[in-house]
């Protein structure tokens, strides 16, 4: 649950454009799911005889002429893979959300005039928290630090309402595509945006490649563009990907640096993976699952005695293995192998130092070769067969991040769980 605050000073136009049929008709269904008191507040979504002037009217009641700013918007929204929160769930949230930003403490009669209007549809995964900043006994708020306050009641709420967890910012997460991008790629057809799609390419290249030029060559051969920031030795010092096709109004391709696609994909963390002292040797596909299975295991024997930078190293290749498995698996392995890898991409990046070591080293190596050898199609029972292993090490991770506190990456990780015990059942 993530919460960002805003500030404006035309509370009609603001509460115009969230009962009207925003940019993309995206606002289905406007209604009121909290107000500053329960009864007597028009709701002009509900109610056809009540008008959003009116609702503005009522809130900047106590508003005093030339007050600058003295609107406060609070947008509240949940992960795209939670539940959907019934009104009275989100009627809940606003109330919290208001009284620890200092807006309407709870209990104080005079705070501040405040609604929270939800859009149903699609985008009913937020609310938009409207209130006026002027207390009604004359005082001014105490809003200082609101947005601090709001970040930890957000983490509190997803533990009670059992939402998505997020943790404090550590660099990990990957920047979402924005709403202009999906919308861009909804019109050409495209079922992701080119960042979602760049990304997985990157990583796939990252994963199976066995030198920085190997990383390039197997970009280039998969259809991406590249580009090369130069330093003034004539050294590459940072790439751009652009997918193609996607471009400007002006015809030029759109890039996306390494580092902005996901943080463990910039050349930097790229050039990480060819600076150990580890050989880079192939295995070949004869017994590759086998080796896989043995590898695992004895990683997860290891994890206990490991110092945390080295299980950092051990999380970051275990997502190697998801990532190339996931590339080679049979076709109706494909889409569960995938979403185990792809939410294992933020629980295998971690807000403590790497360190490399034989267990991760063997697990990068085995899934360089998936990621490159000519899998037979018929390896449904060997891909099961490795589930368990995959299993033990992914829940001992899980368990190790709860007790650090992180989260993010904690819940990351159970979903992952999640999609390889669906592998195991079938």
């Amino acid at each position: 649950m993530i919460a960002k605050v805003m500030r404006g000073g035309d509370t009609y136009r603001l509460l115009q454009y969230l009962y009207g049929p925003g940019r993309a008709n995206e606002h289905e269904d406007p209604h009121l799911v909290g107000a500053w008191r329960e009864l007597g507040v028009p709701d002009p979504g509900r109610q056809e005889e009540r008008s959003v002037r009116e609702l503005a009217r009522r809130l900047d009641c106590f508003v005093r002429q030339g007050s600058p700013r003295p609107v406060w918007h609070c947008a509240v929204r949940v992960a795209p893979e939670d539940r959907t929160l019934t009104d009275a769930e989100w009627e809940r949230v606003c109330q919290r959300m208001v009284s620890v930003a200092g807006v309407a403490p709870d209990g104080d009669g005079y705070g501040c005039r405040w609604v929270a209007v939800r859009h149903d549809g699609d985008e009913s995964r937020h609310i938009h928290v409207v209130a006026t900043l002027a207390r009604q006994d004359d005082r001014r708020p105490s809003i200082h630090n609101d947005a601090l306050r709001l970040r930890d009641e957000c983490r509190r709420l997803e533990r009670e309402l059992g939402l998505r967890a997020t943790s404090e910012s550590n660099r990990t997460s990957a920047r979402l595509p924005q709403r202009g991008e999906t919308e861009k790629a909804g019109r050409r057809g495209l079922v992701e945006a080119p960042r979602s799609i760049l990304a997985r390419q990157v990583r796939a290249a990252a994963v199976a490649a066995v030198s920085e030029e190997d990383f390039f060559s197997l970009l280039e051969f998969s259809g991406v563009l590249v580009h090369f920031r130069f330093g003034l030795d004539g050294e590459i010092e940072g790439y751009s990907v652009s997918l193609p096709g996607d471009e400007n109004p002006e015809g030029e391709p759109i890039w996306f640096g390494g580092g902005s696609l996901a943080p463990d994909l910039s050349l930097l963390a790229v050039r990480q993976r060819f600076a150990g002292g580890f050989p880079d040797t192939l295995n070949g596909p004869e017994d590759i699952w086998a080796d896989l299975a043995g590898a695992l295991r004895r990683v997860h024997q290891e994890l206990g005695l490991m110092s945390a930078p080295r299980r950092s190293a051990t999380a970051s290749a275990f997502g190697d293995v998801l990532t190339a498995m996931a590339g080679v698996v049979p076709p109706s392995l494909v889409v569960l192998f995938g979403d185990a890898a792809r939410k294992w991409e933020h629980a295998g990046r971690l807000p403590v130092p790497y360190e490399d070591h034989a267990g991760a080293a063997e697990l990068r190596k085995i899934a360089r070769a998936l990621g490159r050898a000519q899998i037979p199609d018929d390896v449904s029972d060997q891909v099961v067969g490795a589930v368990p292993a995959l299993l033990l090490v992914a829940m001992a991770l899980s368990e190790w991040y709860q007790s650090q506190g992180w989260e993010s990456q904690e819940y990351a990780a159970q979903e992952s769980i999640r999609a390889l015990g669906a592998v195991r059942e079938r």
